[in-house]
């Protein structure tokens, strides 16, 4: 049977001299997902398996496992404790070190004691239990990241070799008597060992590794120890020949255990998975060119508690969007509370918070139909804080959040004395928003509403009269419910819309395009902070930094029940645009004036 597993030791062994081969494949992969390095512990226990001259062999590798079950011996089994350091992405250390104990039995098998000119004596022999002590050293490598690196896989496999020590005590060896085809105990043929020996050991083995959490691994993992002692059980191996070989003892063992990880894990795909938890807002929105011919306005962005990792960086870049291309306008830099350099904004991880910046620009033509968007990106400080999205890219690994809609376009406003400018765009249109169809609270029926939706109606009318035509309608919900039914929900409403206005229409030929928007935060922030509500900032921030929202919004509707009664009902509706040129809107700010 030794020779058999020598199989598992040459696979072992080929396994780890390719691992060289494998990792110099993946030199040169440049901004691949930054290693995470770190320390820690684990605890593991189970069976230990003996491969030495006292296991039954009778049934193959797999009766060693069950031998305990004919014969009245202790169950094998082992525990151990380590520490240890990953060094990146594929290589770790480890020392570790355990208690474990063998017992087996064998048939015809010759005690160490006898010498080579003595008669051959074979003995049916059982091993009461050796137990040993054992330390060792232990290189470990990740398969699964040579090709493919992350550190948030669930499953992982993992093979490890190493070098220690044994301290071992050896059992009492029985000689077997047969009763009936039963296996008993009888006459000790050689006592316990009275003191602890001393020999090498060769782990090498395999672990299947299932992260269960960023900070825990659970592991299952078989270990075949190499001794270098044949005095584990006492016994030598007898050949046919009657001749006494004395092979080394071997082992193994088949354990589950847990790893704590001392790391700080900084998960940006995590966060670009759940950038929508990130709230902007836009004052004013839309967008207005000011008096002095500047577009001037505030990007506000609220980031939720518990989201932004304390490694991490992100960097958002607004840019105003039109046909045909785009401005980008100076990006922001969020940093998590451990990065050492210096962002525009740091963020605290437990608390979250509402960050705002500062923009003043020129006017140029293309921001009339435009759109102020934003791009997040994430990557993990790694020494250096990037201002842009481009050094990003050709520096750190990064992952982007969604794209998100932050204000809509420029409304131009001219100085009196440049009545000229008024002609030289216009061809540019802003959309304007005209009237508003509210429904109740978890409705899309225009019915419900009546007495408002009627004054819509009429105002409706009289566009139609004024010969217009084309239409665009943006519904809403409001944010108390879920995401994915207020999506359904504001779509529900937008084509209920859509068919209210083709029924006043009646025979008039009207273009109408639009969308559901799903829940209206912004806008409940907004209403919230011009109220007159007693607590409205507290309001707000319990809002921005619950990680569950609209649980918590339900919950201040109890507290505060105007929220219910002013704010939400203004939240339920669908608004209706015309499209405008710059020329009309300009002109208007004249008439006003």
């Amino acid at each position: 049977m030794k020779k058999n597993l020598t199989i598992s030791k040459l696979l072992m062994l080929v396994v780890m001299a390719v691992l060289p081969f494998s990792m110099n494949a993946q030199e040169g992969k440049k901004k691949g997902k930054p290693a995470e390095k770190y320390w820690y512990i684990q605890l593991d226990g189970g069976l230990s398996i003996n491969h030495g001259d006292l296991a039954n062999y009778n049934g193959g590798i797999w009766d060693d496992f069950n031998h305990f079950k004919d014969m009245a011996l202790q169950p094998n089994w082992d525990a151990h404790f380590g520490v240890g350091y990953q060094f990146g992405k594929v290589i770790g250390l480890n020392l570790k070190g355990g208690y474990g104990t063998l017992a087996g039995h064998k048939h015809e098998q010759a005690l160490v004691f006898l010498n080579e000119n003595a008669d051959r004596v074979l003995f049916d022999l059982g091993l009461d239990q050796s137990n040993y002590i054992e330390g060792s050293l232990n290189l470990t490598f990740n398969l699964f990241n040579l090709f493919n690196y992350n550190p948030r896989r669930v499953i992982n496999l993992v093979p490890h070799i190493g070098i220690g020590g044994l301290y071992y005590q050896a059992g009492a060896v029985n000689q077997i008597l047969m009763d009936q085809e039963t296996e008993t105990v009888g006459e000790q043929l050689a006592p316990a060992a009275e003191k602890r020996a001393l020999s090498f050991n060769v782990p090498v083995g395999m672990e299947f590794t299932f992260n269960i959490a960023p900070k825990f691994d659970l592991f299952l993992d078989y270990t075949y120890t190499f001794t270098g002692t044949d005095a584990l059980d006492q016994v030598a191996k007898s050949s046919e020949q009657g001749r006494i070989i004395n092979d080394k003892d071997m082992y193994s063992q088949l354990n589950l255990g847990l790893r704590v990880k001392f790391n700080n894990p900084c998960d940006i795909e995590k966060m670009a998975r759940e950038s929508k938890k990130i709230t902007y807002r836009v004052n004013p929105d839309p967008l207005v060119q000011g008096e002095d011919g500047n577009v001037c306005f505030d990007v506000i962005v609220t980031i939720p508690a518990e989201y932004f990792q304390k490694q991490a960086v992100m960097n958002l870049q607004p840019y105003l969007a039109y046909n045909g291309g785009q401005i980008n306008i100076d990006p922001i830099t969020f940093v998590g509370e451990k990065v050492k350099g210096e962002g525009d904004f740091r963020v605290n991880y437990k608390e979250g918070g509402e960050f705002t910046k500062h923009y003043c620009m020129p006017y140029q033509e293309e921001m009339a139909n435009c759109e102020l968007k934003g791009d997040p990106m994430f990557y993990v400080y790694n020494g250096t804080i990037y201002p842009t999205q481009d050094e990003i890219v050709k520096n750190e690994y990064f992952t982007t959040g969604s794209t998100v809609k932050l204000a809509d376009g420029v409304i131009a406003k001219a100085p009196e004395k440049v009545y000229d400018t008024i002609y030289e765009t216009v061809d540019k249109e802003v959309a304007v928003k005209k009237l508003t169809y509210f429904y109740n609270k978890d409705s899309y029926d225009i019915n419900g509403r009546r007495k408002l939706n009627k004054d819509a109606d009429a105002a409706f009318n009289d566009l139609l009269k004024a010969g217009v035509t084309k239409f665009e309608v943006r519904a809403w919900a409001s944010p108390e419910g879920e995401e994915g039914h207020n999506n359904e929900l504001s779509n529900n409403r937008a084509n209920a819309a859509d068919k209210q206005m083709k029924k006043v229409a009646k025979k008039t030929a009207v273009e109408i395009s639009g969308k559901g928007y799903g829940p209206d935060w912004n806008t409940f922030v907004e209403l919230v902070r011009n109220s007159n509500l007693k607590d409205k900032d507290a309001i707000v921030n319990n809002v921005n930094n619950s990680s569950n929202k609209e649980q918590t919004i339900r919950e201040m509707c109890d507290i505060y029940p105007e929220l219910e009664k002013d704010i939400l009902p203004q939240l339920r509706r669908a608004e209706i645009y015309t499209m405008e040129t710059v020329q009309e809107q300009v002109m208007k700010v004249v008439e006003r004036k």
